[in-house]
């Protein structure tokens, strides 16, 4: 890989719960790694470049994991943490009712997500997550809710807030070698128009929201290109793109979104999907549920008592596999969102449903309501 016109500072790593992160920095206009010392396998990094006219073109920062496990391990540990501080919130206020308890977080100035608030700045990581409640807080400041401007309908946001907070504002993560970016919907676009011109040798099949970028050999220079538009750089052998198909019968990489309660001051959302591969691993079926209510003139999160599930069969490739019950965190909870896992089968090497074969269960104040995954 040419060296030359680019530039790599190692930024701050800091300590978050069990994981001590170190810090160091190098400047220079070539690319520099410095190889500091890697504690439980994270660094982040700050990649950027110097253009034709010398100036930078500013950094931006990077979560680099020595494996897949060390992902898996600090994703994991972060949803514990956040889990663990909302329910000690709960533990000690959830004896008011609603609205109370809703006026005592704001109040109080409780960020639900502290953990998650705190590995951001602690690892100085300018992440997928911030500009997701960004964009989040401007959606809900409005009288009107308006679900064509949703950022949860964003292709690019199609992560958990954890795992948010791992991956960087440009939805960029490096584990190993391996360079991935979850592709938004203008690159999705960008890329469609090139293989219909066929500017672009690769025999590939039209993407879909959830398309994902993989970048081998720890390729920045190709990432960079790629996020300046040139989007011939997918012809490189070592850049791969995963797509859902347009199959209607047995697939993954799908997804279902509907409000299912709305008034002029309240709103339910509900999702289920069965996502693509990425990082590396696919083992799950999703189910969510969020709140929202009307305060004076625009909308906040609300806490209530919602609760999510699961129901229906999830297979191997051609969609032979075990059926799924009910979770058994069928509990009503007070929170702003509950989310349902539901693990798949670790033998099969693919994990595929069919077209209506998975149904969402969701629950608010003890009315059920369900949302079938259908495309």
């Amino acid at each position: 890989m040419n060296t030359k016109n680019f530039i790599f500072r190692i930024t701050s790593l800091c300590f978050l719960s069990s994981f001590i992160l170190m810090s160091c920095k190098s400047d220079s206009e070539d690319i520099i790694i410095d190889n500091p010392t890697a504690i439980n396998g994270l660094e982040v990094m700050t990649y950027g470049y110097y253009g034709k006219n010398g100036k930078s073109s500013g950094g931006t920062t990077i979560a680099s994991f020595s494996d897949q496990q060390t992902y898996d391990n600090y994703v994991g540990n972060l949803e514990t943490q956040v889990e663990a501080w909302d329910d000690q919130f709960v533990a000690q206020w959830g004896h008011l009712n609603e609205d109370a308890l809703n006026d005592k977080e704001e109040a109080l100035g409780f960020d639900s997500e502290k953990p998650l608030t705190d590995f951001e700045n602690q690892a100085g990581l300018n992440s997928l997550r911030q500009q997701y409640l960004t964009e989040e807080e401007a959606w809900l400041n409005n009288e009107v809710l308006n679900d064509g401007t949703d950022p949860d309908n964003k292709p690019e946001y199609n992560f958990d807030e954890h795992e948010m907070a791992v991956i960087n504002k440009l939805a960029e993560v490096k584990i190993g070698t391996t360079i991935y970016k979850q592709l938004n919907e203008s690159e999705i676009i960008a890329i469609n128009d090139a293989i219909q011109r066929k500017s672009i040798k690769k025999s590939m099949p039209v993407l879909r929201d959830g398309a994902m970028l993989e970048i081998g050999d720890a390729d920045f220079n190709t990432l960079i290109a790629f996020n300046e538009g040139d989007v011939d750089v997918i012809d490189n052998g070592n850049v791969n793109v995963n797509t859902s198909s347009s199959a209607v019968g047995c697939e993954y990489g799908k997804t279902k979104r509907a409000t299912i309660q709305t008034s002029s001051s309240r709103r339910i959302k509900a999702v289920i999907k069965v996502p693509q591969p990425k990082f590396g691993w696919n083992g799950k079926v999703k189910t969510k549920i969020k709140s929202y209510k009307k305060k004076g003139r625009r909308w906040k999160k609300r806490r209530t008592n919602i609760a999510a599930g699961a129901r229906g069969t999830v297979g191997n490739v051609t969609c032979v596999g075990d059926a799924f019950f009910i979770d058994s965190q069928w509990t009503s909870t007070k929170k702003r969102k509950k989310r349902v896992y539901k693990w798949r089968n670790p033998y099969f090497t693919s994990h595929k449903v069919e077209n209506g074969g998975m149904t969402g269960l969701y629950k608010q104040d003890g009315v059920v309501k369900e949302l079938k995954l259908t495309w």
